[in-house]
């Protein structure tokens, strides 16, 4: 039975272990905590952070100065502009984020490296300290295929 015990401990440090916390900050101070895998490859260029992993590249930025979820709606194009342009929003979902309604975008717009049409989800949420937008893209419907990889990763937002 210890033995059991040991090899169940054993297991969940591994499991454990293949994800870790990424703080992101906004306004100078921590503003967001998302689990990601350990394997994820972090970069901060400016007010983006990217996660890249096996299954996804998302996209994080702190949307300044809305204070409220549809303020950074209506501010999304100018945020996602080094990204995607020309986006359009084809659909929206209301979901839960970090405890607190989000709203999730569905559409079509422009690659901004190689003006190649593509697609793009967007979730803008909160944590009650700032407005965050999380986008993946790609071209055709790649947006598709990761975007389960993207809330998987949002469904662990949390107030640091």
């Amino acid at each position: 039975m210890k033995l059991i015990i040991v090899c169940l401990l054993l297991a969940a440090n591994v499991c454990l272990a293949e994800n870790t916390n990424l703080t992101i900050v906004a306004k100078g101070s921590p503003a967001l905590v998302l689990t990601v895998p350990q394997t994820a490859k972090i970069t901060l260029k400016q007010e983006k952070t990217e996660i890249k992993t096996k299954d996804m590249t998302l996209y994080l930025w702190a949307v300044s100065p809305a204070k409220t979820i549809d303020e950074g709606v209506a501010q999304i194009a100018n945020v996602i502009v080094h990204e995607v342009v020309n986006f359009v929003a084809t659909t929206t979902n209301t979901i839960t984020v970090a405890g607190a309604v989000a709203k999730h975008l569905i559409g079509r717009g422009v690659e901004a490296d190689d003006n190649d049409p593509g697609t793009a989800d967007i979730v803008v949420f909160t944590t009650g300290k700032a407005i965050f937008a999380a986008c993946v893209h790609g071209e055709a419907n790649d947006a598709v295929r990761e975007r389960e990889p993207m809330l998987s990763v949002l469904k662990t937002a949390k107030a640091p």
